[in-house]
This record gives structure tokens, sequence and C-alpha cells, in this order.
């Protein structure tokens, strides 16, 4: 190409374009930000000089060229001829169509998916001038269905007189008056590969009197070294470091990080540099001022928080959901009345995670909101009632696009989205980027016909997803950028990061579609391993020239893994991490705990409490064993995690069912007797009734929790469960009568009375009695013994069931583990269950006897009522971290930031970027 003959530098390059306005320079990139690094470079340059003032260089990228080369065709005397040029959306969902019309659609896993790959290799196609050969190859099921398909699309664009960006250069040619471009210099800019596609087309250009150059980065003379470190966090982190020093030594210095794979790894990066160049950020009334860095990897536009909502309320508004999209909906501050109820709607999203299953959908979801047992929110109750009446009355038959699209912004603003207050920048912006998305598909019945709303829905949610949004901020002098974006990019200081032999250079990736060896003989630089290994070596050659100081870095482990450089990099001398001579920058937490005027208040002690009486049952006594600080965040506070919505049942509500069962067969039978005389038949009978009641009564509270098949299978569960219960372990035992079932008790010890309800009192032979509770899960005699049982639960029963007690046990029902297991003050008065002094349990044997053992207990239970009336709320894990493993208050407690229980591995000690 005559471009590639007189090759200009960026500093030429910039001189040039300062007069621009004289010699008519259009300067075309490769790709939107080195358009935007060059424009702001041209303005840098401008600011140093006198000027105040200067016209704005014409700088842009090769596709957004050649579309307002288009639209100067749209202002001819043919303009009725011209073929509609589609948009990206336009142009999916007519690659949607031509897929899903083809007999391999069944076939495909991810139609959608599969589209916008076929997209991409159309692309491919046109920019290498591959079609034409590869429809004379055809070879291989894959090549022959993305021909099938792209016939189709040919076929669809032509009778509906569309026009795609991968023909847009083709058709210019053959369209484009010669004596209608403007330009009188073109500058290619950072094009380091030229597709024959581009070539083509830049010749044509200069056919038609434009002079065509080529130009990039200038190189200069680097001083590169490499650092290895331990493992890639301690790269981030050192990078971070080293980028504000070098801020901080020059402001205006320009500051770039390469970050392979950054859409991987973006968070955790942007985390990173967060802590260490705004320590302060994440400080409550921290001012939001923009970041001294900016990435250049943005964000679907599906992820940002307004339009993550608003994907969920039209999903929850189209169909059944997952239950953490209904609770998105329901918490989510961009729905009317969300300040105003926030705390209602926190109550109610608690509750309702522990009523509904899985999957809800807008009815059941308005039926809730009325429901007596949920907290009040009408604003909100008010608002999806609205919603849920209008679109039943809507037709759901198909529609087009723009019919869809109005009707979701209707549905929207039902809701009063995106809220009453004010949005912040990035959310304002990412509202505007929705609502052109929203016009973007309504676009598309320009090239389609109507869908069903399901269809409309998945069209739109994958627009969302695949729209990149980057909100608009001032110059940032530090830029993370991912490789494809660095090229043509320089840079004062420039830091490469993750260089290990794995990474660099990068594995072939040739298209799917075409044949490998048509990509091959092509050129196409990614299909061919030593043409992408060409590649990858201009790309180092770059990077080594785009800044005076560049560091090459790369972690020697990952996880146990061990890890070699970059054979590209291997040839300059390895530097330890100290060499860098940059200041540590402690992290907000580092900075707090380096302080030596910090003050230490040891607060282990609440306000004793005012009423004896406290709700939370015999959790308080378990909790206060367990931990002091547990029961006072548990049964004072009300502190706890909010539950999981899952289908079905959870064992917890599976437990309640039987024991609902038993109670009731045990209400109606009462004694060991009667149940051996009831017949087979009625036994079944009055077991089936028994299940069914206890089933209406979960109804009641979780209305979709049982239903259909699944209800009857849980039916026979109970009931096969029960029975095998009754027949192996309470018909074999003495004569016994149930005397109470599910029995409220009030139970008080220490000073502390909690309310309880007893499984199970059997009266046996000779006036005596014993108290059955019953378990599905776990459960250890053990945990009754020694200083603070762990299980008390049991024991406060024997102590206050209102008749002498001489055995507890635990009743384990579980499948295939059938048994009674506890204690008793003699042998024979429970199948299985033994005196205490013959129990061989290593903290039975202090007790010599049964009376001795609930002296024992009511000294512990009393000591237990006594601290937790007192306000004892230490943080004192009885068993260490075997207590804390499933504690939810770890957050609230903090125990794991106590540094020498971490250190000693007594709470995980896993490590932590802090």
């Amino acid at each position: 190409m005559e471009a590639e003959k007189a090759r200009i530098g960026e500093r030429e390059l910039m001189a040039r374009l300062a007069t621009g306005g004289e010699n008519g320079i259009t300067v075309v990139t490769p790709n939107r930000r080195l358009a935007t690094a060059v424009r702001a470079a041209y303005d840098r340059k401008q600011s140093e000089g006198a000027a105040t003032a200067w016209p704005s260089a014409d700088v842009l990228p090769l596709d957004a060229w050649l579309e307002r080369l288009w639209e100067q065709l749209l202002y001819s005397e043919d303009v009725a001829e011209l073929p509609l040029l589609m948009s990206v959306a336009q142009e999916q969902a007519l690659w949607d169509e031509a897929v899903r019309a083809s007999p391999s659609h069944e076939r495909l896993l991810a139609p959608g998916a599969t589209a916008a790959r076929a997209r991409d290799t159309w692309r491919l196609a046109h920019a290498w001038r591959l079609l034409e050969r590869a429809r004379a190859l055809a070879s291989g099921e894959d090549a022959r269905a993305f021909l099938e398909w792209a016939g189709r699309f040919e076929r669809l664009c032509a009778q509906r007189h569309l026009l795609d960006g991968a023909r847009l250069a083709d058709e210019l040619v053959r369209r484009l008056p010669p004596a209608s471009i403007q330009e009188k210099v073109l500058v290619l800019h950072g094009f380091d590969i030229v597709a024959p596609q581009v070539r083509d087309f830049a010749a044509w250009i200069a056919r038609c009197g434009v002079a065509v150059e080529a130009s990039g980065a200038d190189a200069c003379a680097s001083d590169a070294r490499r650092i290895a470190f331990h493992r890639g966090a301690d790269e981030q982190w050192a990078a971070a470091r080293w980028a504000r020093a070098r801020l901080e030594a020059n402001p205006g210095a320009r500051i770039g990080v390469v970050v392979p794979d950054l859409s991987r790894s973006r968070d955790a990066v942007e985390r990173i540099f967060l802590r260490v160049m705004r320590p302060g950020a994440a400080l409550p009334g921290a001012e939001a001022v923009s970041h001294a860095f900016d990435i250049s990897l943005g964000r679907p536009l599906a992820q940002t928080p307004p339009v993550a909502d608003a994907l969920a309320i039209l999903s929850l508004l189209h169909d059944e959901v997952e239950f953490e999209v209904a609770s998105r909906v329901v918490r989510s501050p961009f729905v009317a009345g969300a300040e105003q109820e926030a705390s209602a709607r926190a109550r109610l999203d608690a509750r309702l995670r522990e009523r509904c299953g899985a999957r809800v959908d807008l009815a059941i979801l308005v039926r809730a909101l009325g429901a007596p047992l949920f907290s009040p929110a009408p604003l909100l109750a008010e608002r999806l009632g609205r919603l849920a009446h209008g679109w039943r009355q809507r037709a759901r038959a198909s529609m087009g696009a723009s019919a869809w699209a109005g009707a979701w912004a209707d549905a929207l603003r039902v809701l009063g989205f995106p809220g009453e207050r004010s949005a912040d920048s990035t959310e304002y912006q990412a509202l505007q980027k929705w609502n052109d998305t929203l016009a973007a598909f309504g676009s598309i019945e320009r090239v389609g016909g109507r869908m069903k709303e399901g269809e409309a829905l998945a069209r739109l949610a994958h627009l969302a997803r695949d729209t990149v949004f980057q909100a608009e901020s001032a110059q940032a002098p530090v830029s993370l950028v991912g490789i494809l974006e660095s090229a043509g990019l320089s840079f004062d200081h420039l830091w490469i990061l993750g260089m290990t032999d794995d990474a660099w250079p990068l594995p072939a990736r040739p298209d799917p579609f075409i044949p490998v060896r048509l990509q091959r003989e092509a050129g196409v630089p990614q299909a061919d391993p030593a043409a992408s290994l060409e590649l990858d070596r201009r790309i180092t050659r770059c990077w080594l020239g785009a800044a005076r100081e560049v560091v090459v870095s790369h972690a020697r482990m990952r996880g146990d893994e061990e890890l070699s450089v970059s054979p590209l990099f291997a040839h300059l001398a390895r530097q330890a991490p100290e060499a860098l001579d940059v200041p540590p920058y402690p992290t907000l937490v580092e900075a707090i705990h380096a302080r030596r005027d910090r003050e230490r208040i040891a607060d282990g002690e609440a306000p004793p409490i005012v009423s004896p009486l406290h709700p939370g049952g015999t959790s308080l006594f378990q909790n206060q064993s367990a931990c002091p600080f547990r029961a006072f965040a548990r049964n004072r506070l009300a502190s706890q995690a909010p539950g999981m919505a899952q289908p079905g049942l959870d064992a917890a509500a599976r437990g309640t069912l039987l024991h609902h069962v038993l109670a009731k067969f045990w209400d109606a039978t009462r004694t060991r007797d009667a149940l051996e005389a009831l017949a087979p038949a009625a036994l079944e009978e009055r077991l089936m009734a028994a299940a069914e009641d206890a089933m209406a009564r979960l109804r009641r509270r979780r209305p979709e929790a049982l239903e259909g098949r699944f209800a009857a299978i849980e039916r026979d569960r109970l009931v096969d469960l029960a029975r095998e219960w009754l027949r192996t372990v309470d018909l074999p035992r003495d004569p016994f009568e149930v005397i109470a079932t599910e029995a409220p008790l009030v139970v008080t010890f220490g000073g502390v009375s909690v309310k309880a309800k007893v499984d199970r009192i059997d009266r046996l032979a000779h006036a005596a009695h014993a108290v059955l509770d019953y378990k599905t899960g776990a459960a250890a005699v053990r945990s009754w013994f020694g200083p603070r049982p762990e299980e008390p639960q049991l024991p406060m029963y024997a102590l206050t069931a209102g008749v002498p007690v001489d055995a507890i046990a635990f009743a384990r029902v579980r499948p295939g583990h059938l048994e009674l297991c506890g204690l008793a003050r003699k042998a024979g008065l429970l199948p299985g269950v033994g005196p205490v002094e013959k129990n061989k349990s290593g903290g039975a044997k202090q007790y010599a006897s049964w009376d001795a053992l609930n002296a024992a207990w009511r000294g512990e239970l009393d000591a237990l009522g006594r601290e937790f009336a007192s306000g004892v709320a230490r943080v004192a894990p009885k068993r260490g971290a075997a207590t804390c493993r499933q504690c939810e208050q770890q957050l609230f407690c903090r125990i794991a930031e106590k540094r020498p229980q971490v250190e000693a591995g007594l709470f995980g000690g896993e490590d932590s970027d802090e």
C-alpha cells in the first residue's frame, strides 16, 4: 500500500494536525480507545503552547469514519435507492433470524451466542476476502453450517434492502462519488495489521485524489527491566504503588499498566488500585471524586445497577424468575418509594426468603405483599399491583420490537423507575445508555417481524449484555489497558503485568467457522501459530518502545504450580521487587493498624435485660453457651443472616413436617396398646391424615412449597418414615402413654424466662416419665455434659416439664437410622437408654447419679441465664474455630481481625488483601 512507504511518527502527526484546518487531515484509528488517546495527545500538545482555543482534531475510529462517508450519500439525489445501513442491534437480530431458520437450529445449545459468533465470522470473512474461497472449499460441518446461515443472511438483506457494516467499505467504493469526498489527507494511525479490505479501500481513496499516509507511535529508548513476584496479587499491589509513586513525582506523567485478560481480573485490579490511589475512598461520607486511574474495558450495560434492576423488573413481569431476581426488585433503589420504605422492604425481603420458593412470579409476589404475615410496604404493593393488573390487560400476542419497547417503558414508569432520588453521574449515564438501548431494540422492527414476549425480552437482555458501558469522566493520568487496547499507545511509564509463559505469547485462535487452511493462506494473524507468534513479537517490541521506563512483571507461583517468564521477555535481566524503590503506601486498614495512638476499648458488657421473659426460645441458652456475643447479637439485637429461598423444602422444614405428623398421630392414638390394636388400614389412614394436616399447616405459611407431584412424594415420605418409626421403635417398647405433644412451656433459669415447646412426654410404668425430642439430623448425648452444655434443650425440659422426669432422649428419626439415644435414672425405662452412672461418654463419668446430673444442669443453666440477664456479651467461642465456623455473626464480632488468633490458625487464616 502507498501508505506503507512513508510512515510518519506521532510527533510529526501532532504537528500536522495543528494545521489540520488548512490541510484537511483526517486521522483514522483501528479502535475507539486509540482515537481518544490521539485526540487527548493533540489537545495536550495545543494546551502546552500559547493557544487558549483551537479547532478539534478530526480523529475517529475506522467504523465511525466509514459510517460518516455513508451519511454523505444520504444527501445525494438517488437516496431512495440506498439500502438501510443497519445498526449493531439490527444486524444481530437479522443473524438471529438467519440462524434460527436453519435446519441445524434445533441442535444448537445457544442459538443467540451462535448467531453472534457467526456475525463475527462474517466480518472476518469480508475483511480478509475469505468468503468466496470458503464457499468453493465448503469442508467441515461447522463451515457448511456457517455458509448456510450466511447465504440466508444475504438473501434477507437483499429482500429487505439492508446493508451490514462488514460490507460497508465495499459498498462505498461502488456508490460514493469521488467528488463528494471531503478529506484531503487521510492518515491511518496505529494499523499494525492492515486487512485486505482496508488496504483496498485505502487504495481506492488514494485514486480518488486523497493523500493516504500511515503513522504510528514514536519508539523511544526505554529502560526496561523484569521483576519476578511470588504470586499474581503481589504484582498488582506493586504496580499500583509504582503508579502512585510515578504520579506523585510527576503529576503530568502518562502512566500505563497493561493487564492481560482484563475482562476477568478487572474487579480485583480495580479494587487494588483504588485502595492504593485513594485509600480513604471506602470511608463513609468520602467525597465522590474521579479516580487517578481509568480502565479501558467497560462493563456490560446489563451489569450496571439501574439496568440490572430494569431487566429484573421486566423478567418478573414476563414469567416466574429465580427468587434472587424478585428480591432485587423488592430492594431496588430505582423503584418508587424506595427510600421511604427502605426498612420495611428490607424486612419484607427477609420474610419472603423464609416463605417463598426458589422461583416466584409477579402474582405470587403481589399476593405475598398483601398477606398479613409480611411486613407492610404499601407503596411497593400498590405499584406492583397496578403493574400486574395492567399487564394482564395487555394482549400477549406477538408485537413488533418498537411496541415491546414502548410497553416496557410504560411498565417501568408504573413502578416509578428510576426512583425519586437523584442519580449520581455514573447512574445517570447508565440510564441514558439504557434509553438508547431500548431505542436500538425498537429499531429492530425495521429489519425483523413480530415477536412474542419471551423472544423479545431475551433479545433485549442480550443487547444489554453486549452493549459496553464506560462512564465518561475527565482523562485520568493512569490507564489500565488490555493487550489489544494497548496497541499504538505511548506513555512516560509503562508496566506490563502477568507475563508468564502460559499467558504470553497468546495461543493461535482460528475462527471456528472458516477452514484454518484458508485463514493461514490469507495471513489472518491469530489463525496460525507462527503468524500469531510474529504478531505478539511485534506487540512486544511496541511495548518495549512505548515509554522511557518499562517494567515487565510475572509471578513465580500460581497456587502449587510453578511458573516461568514469557520467552519474549526472558532476555531482560531479572531484578528483585526491592529494586523498584517504591514507598509502601499502606492501605487504609494498614494505616489504621500502624497508628500508635489508637484507643482500645474492651466492651464485653451490655446493659442488663429489663424483662425476664425473653423471645427466642431455648436457643437463647444454646447461643449463650456457644458464645456470649452470639446470644447478645441474635437474641437481643435480632441479628441474623437472611434466609436463602430454595426449591422444595429444606431440612428444617422437612423435620418440622415430621414433628407435626408424629404429634398428630399420638394426639389421636395416645397409648402404645392403642397403637398395637390398630389394623394396618386404620394405621395407614391415620398416618395419611396426619401427613395431610402437617402439609396443610405448612401451606398456610408457604403456599407454593408443596404442589403437585412433589406434594404427593413428600406425603408418602412422611407416612413411610413415621410408619417405620412406630413399627421399629415405639411398638416394641413396654406399655406407655403419650401425655403431651408439642406442649407449650415457659422455662426459667438465672432470672431469664423463655417460651418452649416439648415434642413429646411419655408416662411410663411406675409413674415414671420420659421427655423425647425428635431429631432428623445429628444429635449427641455428650453435648449435655460439662460446663456450658452445648445442647441444653432436653436438660431444660427435664428440670421444668411439670412432672418428675426420669429419662430424656433424642428420638432419631432418619431413614435407616431409627433409635432412642439418651440418659435415664435407671435401666429399662427406654430401649437403648441406660442410666447416667453406666454411660461411657467422656463427660458423663463425673456424675454419680441422675439427681447429681440434674443438679449440675440446674447450676450451669442458671449461670447461663444470669450471664445473659446481666449483659455478658464478650466474644468467647467455646470451641474456637469450630464454634465460629457456622456462625453468621463473624462480620459483626470481627473475630477474624484478632491477628494473633488468625496467625495461629484458629479462625481460618486465608490470605487477605489487607
